[in-house]
């Protein structure tokens, strides 16, 4: 009897052929496009997950009718019927049929076709309906050090479309401040705390990116490209900054980034919040005689969100700093800010002044401001 259950034993373990993986899965983002003479958005890529789910790098998106509130010079609001877009997140379900990979569009719910005319375990190729094809290459993301930032900064400015104008910040314990400042979904101002979950996973997004060996700046050649600046925090100060424009950064940066700017849509636990700086300083600087030190919008939420935990003071200063900006201070209770870094004095239209003490010098404390590449705003 035991020799016939030995023998079953074997013929069962040789009889289980090992599950070949599926060369599918991975994450594949483009090397090349393989015909130049179409004009396509060149950073499409898919991290498809298993043998169902995939990310479709790009998201799905869809048009919410919204009313959005603009602050005008004279400071008065008026009610603008728009489209505001909500993002309905990057993962769908996919398959292969005759060759082909087929993955729901969310958005407008259908299936998007691309031809698989090369695939190994290292390389895929596919081809769109229109005949467009992409080179694509898999990717291997290990995690770097989580311990270089806790907290982002995500801008995004104005762009052709509707793309949403907002300032957001986030930190590793999901505490989140957001900033609406035009065809967003939600425009007002407030303070929330994350579900961890997506907190979590938020950052994993990031941890897999070697922020160290990215460039400061992507920039694009068209003037009406949606510009995004992202700043990474340790402690509160300024560890990098990037700026990206229209999605020339590495794609899985973009993926990162975009999505942690339409987190303002899930947050569920939120309060009111009134930041200092009500409207959007365009292209802010600090500026004296000597030097012009270009500061991204970024960078500026990090100021306003200190001199909003900041005190009132009657503390004289030697002012050593204007902090400047453009467009005719547009719909601003102020007219100007002058500072030394550590207290900021605020001239209003009504010619009455305040002073706010945020405790520390902002400017000596984030030593990157003054960086000689920022010298020379590049607008």
């Amino acid at each position: 009897m035991k020799s016939y259950n030995y023998i079953l034993l074997i013929l069962a373990l040789f009889s289980c052929e090992k599950k070949e993986e599926n060369p599918l899965i991975g994450n594949w983002s483009i090397k090349e496009k393989l015909n130049d003479e179409y004009s396509d958005d060149e950073s499409f890529g898919l991290n498809i997950i298993n043998d169902s789910i995939l990310e479709y790098k790009f998201g799905f998106y869809e048009d919410v009718p919204t009313i959005m509130k603009t602050l005008n010079f004279d400071r008065d609001t008026t009610d603008m019927e728009i489209n505001a877009l909500r993002f309905l997140g990057t993962k769908t379900k996919y398959k292969v049929k005759d060759s082909t990979l087929l993955f729901w569009d969310k958005a407008d719910s259908i299936w998007v076709k691309h031809k698989i005319k090369t695939l190994n375990y290292e390389n895929l190729i596919l081809e769109k309906e229109n005949k467009e094809k992409y080179n694509l290459v898999k990717k291997i993301n290990p995690n770097h050090d989580s311990t270089l930032y806790d907290a982002i900064i995500v801008d995004r400015e104005k762009g052709f479309g509707c793309c949403g104008i907002n300032t957001t910040y986030i930190n590793r314990k999901g505490e989140m401040h957001f900033k609406g400042l035009g065809y967003n979904t939600n425009e007002d101002d407030f303070v929330g705390q994350l579900d961890l979950n997506i907190t979590t996973q938020i950052f994993k997004k990031f941890d897999i990116i070697d922020l160290l060996k990215m460039n400061d700046n992507y920039p694009c050649e068209t003037t009406d490209s949606q510009n995004n600046s992202i700043t990474f925090l340790k402690n509160g100060k300024i560890i990098k900054t990037i700026q990206d424009c229209s999605r020339k950064a590495p794609i899985d940066f973009y993926v990162a980034y975009n999505e942690l700017s339409y987190l303002y849509q899930k947050v569920k636990q939120k309060n009111n919040y009134n930041f200092i700086f009500d409207n959007r300083l365009h292209f802010p600087s600090f500026e004296n005689t000597l030097i012009k030190c270009k500061v991204y919008n970024s960078e500026l939420f990090l100021l306003d969100l200190e001199l909003r935990k900041g005190k009132e003071s009657k503390t004289s200063f030697d002012p050593k700093y204007t902090l400047s900006f453009s467009y005719g201070n547009q719909g601003f209770l102020f007219s100007k800010i002058e500072t030394d870094g550590r207290y900021y004095k605020f001239y209003y239209n009504d010619n009455t002044t305040k002073t706010i003490d945020i405790g520390y010098n902002f400017i000596e404390a984030n030593p990157i401001l003054l960086t000689k590449n920022r010298t020379k705003p590049s607008y």
